[in-house]
This record gives C-alpha cells, structure tokens and sequence, in this order.
C-alpha cells in the first residue's frame, strides 16, 4: 500500500506538470521612441535679456545709493592749457565718484580763481588737483615772448596752447654766410583780433632776449611742425 501511493503521487505530479499552462512567446521589443521634439519660445528668451537688464540697472542703482556723493568742481566749459581760471570756468555738482578719482571740493571753488591749469580741460571734467598750479608763471628757465601776425599770417590758424612750435629767425641781411636760425618752444596762449594775432610761446629763457629783438624787427615766425609719429598705425 504505501509503495503505491507514492508511485501514485508521483504520477500526479508529472501530470499536473505537463498539463500545466504553456509558456507564451513574449511581445516582440519595440523599438525607442524618438525624443520630443522642443518647442522654441521667443517670449522665454525675451523675458531671460529682460531679467539681466533690470537686473543690471538694479544694481547700478544700489551702487549709486549706496556710494556717498560729494560736491566737487568741474569746468564749466572748454578751458585751454595754462589759462587762467576766473568764476566763468567753474561748476560745482554733487556727484558719486569712485575713491580713486581725484577731485577739488565745492568748497574750495572759490581758491582756485586766479590760478592756472596745468592741461587742458574738456567741459563737464572733474578738476583734479594736479591740474591747477599755483607755481609762477613763467617756470624757472623759461620766458614767454609774443610773435605777432598779421591778420593774412593768421588766417586759418590752428595753433593753440600746448602746441610744439619751431620760431624761425631770418638773417638781419641777405648773405651768403647767413642762414635762418631756429628756436623750439611751446605755445602758451593764442589772442586773436581783426588786425592779426599774437601769439606768446614759451622758450629758453636764454633764447629769449635775440628771439624779442627779430619779433621787432619783423625777422620772426612760427612753425608748427608734424607731430612725429607713436608707430600705432603701422
């Protein structure tokens, strides 16, 4: 009895194990999707440049709020170099100015009357303090002397202060053994009228004497050479 029964169980489960569900083949593999294609959207960018210009301009703002501001002076217009300042030439304004910029105080506007520039200044510049010289005028080894050209010499002058100027010097006579003598020198100031100009360049102070007697006697003239080149354009 017992040896049937186990080859009974055993016959019943090589039965249910044949009879059991059949494995099915399984779906065939699909092949991958393509990537979404990406909209573009204008107005995203837009609002992106947008976003860093306001965001830019903010900062600008908070930079300036935060930087204290100060009264300083400034050239009121155009000035030349070694001109001499009077109450026309100034402007004082409040302004936020980076700690490495120099500038002369509004409250000192009213020192610097009088005084001369040391370069030239464009209006609306901040004066800074080593512009304004209150050293003599002339300095020391130098002298100022005063060509005068006629009105037909003057026409379509283009010098003005801080010109480099040659003045040549004609011979007393027609010579064979005399040649024109040349001094340099650097224009200082130009006032122009309807009769001519005159012109006061600054020259050695030995120079001076010989180069004032040939002004008188009519021998002197100026000439504005070339500027020499810096190779920049080359």
């Amino acid at each position: 009895m017992h040896g049937h029964d186990a080859e009974g169980r055993t016959m019943t489960a090589v039965t249910q194990k044949q009879t059991g569900p059949a494995q099915r083949p399984g779906p065939a593999e699909q092949a991958p999707a393509p990537p979404p294609k990406l909209r573009r959207r204008p107005w995203v960018a837009a609002a992106a440049v947008i976003a860093l210009f306001v965001g830019a301009v903010g900062g600008l703002m908070t930079w300036l709020a935060l930087s204290p501001s100060q009264e300083v002076v400034i050239a009121a217009r155009d000035l030349d170099k070694y001109h001499v300042l009077d109450d026309g030439d100034l402007r004082t304004v409040s302004v936020a100015l980076d700690p490495a910029v120099a500038a002369i105080p509004g409250r000192d506007a009213a020192s610097l009357i009088g005084r001369r520039l040391t370069d030239g200044v464009s209006a609306g510049s901040v004066l800074a303090p080593a512009g304004v010289s209150d050293s003599g005028f002339p300095a020391p080894g130098l002298s100022v002397v005063r060509v005068t050209l006629t009105s037909q010499l003057a026409q379509g002058l283009t010098l003005a202060p801080g010109d480099q100027v040659r003045v040549v010097v004609s011979p007393p006579s027609v010579s064979a053994d005399e040649e024109a003598t040349f001094t340099p020198g650097e224009i200082s100031a130009v006032h122009e009228g309807d009769a001519g100009a005159v012109v006061e360049v600054l020259v050695a102070h030995d120079q001076a004497v010989a180069l004032s007697d040939a002004v008188v006697g009519g021998r002197a003239s100026i000439v504005q050479d070339l500027a020499p080149s810096t190779g920049e354009d080359e």
